[in-house]
C-alpha cells in the first residue's frame, strides 16, 4: 500500500545525479529499491482501478508501467548510465509508444507532474480533431474546458496553419496541434510524502477522463483536407 515517498526518495535522486556511475548504484541498490522503485510500484497499484476506468485497454501492472532507472545511452551524447527521476507510463500494449495517447506520473527531487498526452506528434489523430472542431466545437469545449481549469496544455503545433475565422478562441491552440500533452505540476513535498497523493492524482485523472476518451474515440485521418 502506498504510504507516500520519503526524504530518502528525494535524497536518492540527488545522490545518483552527483554520483552517476555503476559502482555507486550497485552499492546503493537497496536504497533505490526500498525508497524509489517500491513506492513507485505501490503508487501504480493504487492508481490502477482509476486508470482502468479511464481506459480498460491501458497497461496497469506495476512492473510494466514503472520506468527503469537505467538509461539507454546508445544514441545519446549524454552517457550518464542512470536517470535522476522515475515515471509511471500507462499505455496500450502493442501500440507505438511515441504516437499513442497515454497517461503518466513522474517524480524527481525538484518536482512531480502527471497528466496525459503524446510523446511525439500524431498528425492523423490531430487531423481528425480539427475536423471535429469545425463540425462540433461545443462538444470539444465541453470536455476540454473543465480539464484546463487544473491542467496546462503543452502544444506541439503548426505555427502557420490557417484557422477558420469563426473558430472559438479557446479552440485555436487545439486546431493547430501536431501533438500535445496536458499536465499538472506538484511542488508540495508534504503531499508527495503522504498517502493523500493517491486521492489527489485520482481526482486529476478523473477530471481528464472525458478529454482522454474524446481523443481516443477519434478515427485517424491521414488526409487533412476539408
Amino acid at each position: 500500500m502506498f504510504q507516500g515517498f520519503t526524504d530518502r526518495t528525494f535524497e536518492f535522486f540527488m545522490a545518483i545525479r552527483m554520483n552517476n556511475n555503476r559502482e555507486f548504484f550497485l552499492a546503493n541498490r537497496e536504497w533505490y529499491e526500498k525508497e524509489v522503485r517500491n513506492p513507485m510500484r505501490e503508487l501504480a497499484a493504487a492508481l490502477a482501478p482509476t486508470i482502468q476506468a479511464l481506459d480498460d485497454k491501458l497497461e496497469t501492472r506495476p512492473e510494466k508501467v514503472t520506468s527503469r532507472i537505467n538509461r539507454d545511452v546508445r544514441f545519446s551524447s549524454d552517457k550518464s548510465p542512470y536517470r535522476d527521476y522515475l515515471w509511471l507510463a500507462f499505455r496500450r500494449p502493442g501500440e507505438e509508444r511515441n504516437t499513442t495517447l497515454g497517461t503518466y506520473f513522474d517524480v524527481s527531487d525538484n518536482h512531480a507532474s502527471f497528466g496525459m498526452g503524446y510523446y511525439s506528434e500524431n498528425k492523423p489523430v490531430m487531423n481528425a480533431l480539427r475536423r471535429q472542431l469545425r463540425v462540433d466545437p461545443e462538444g470539444f469545449l465541453e470536455v476540454m474546458q473543465p480539464a484546463l481549469k487544473r491542467f496546462q496544455l503543452h502544444a506541439n503545433d503548426i505555427k502557420k496553419m490557417t484557422v477558420p475565422d469563426d473558430l472559438h478562441e479557446a479552440l485555436v491552440p487545439w486546431y493547430r496541434l501536431r501533438g500535445f500533452y496536458v499536465d499538472e505540476t506538484i511542488t508540495d513535498y508534504n503531499l508527495l510524502k503522504s498517502p493523500e497523493l493517491v486521492d489527489f492524482l485520482i481526482s486529476g485523472y478523473e477530471l481528464i477522463t472525458p478529454l482522454y476518451q474524446y481523443i481516443t474515440s477519434l478515427t485517424p485521418e491521414e488526409d487533412a483536407s476539408e
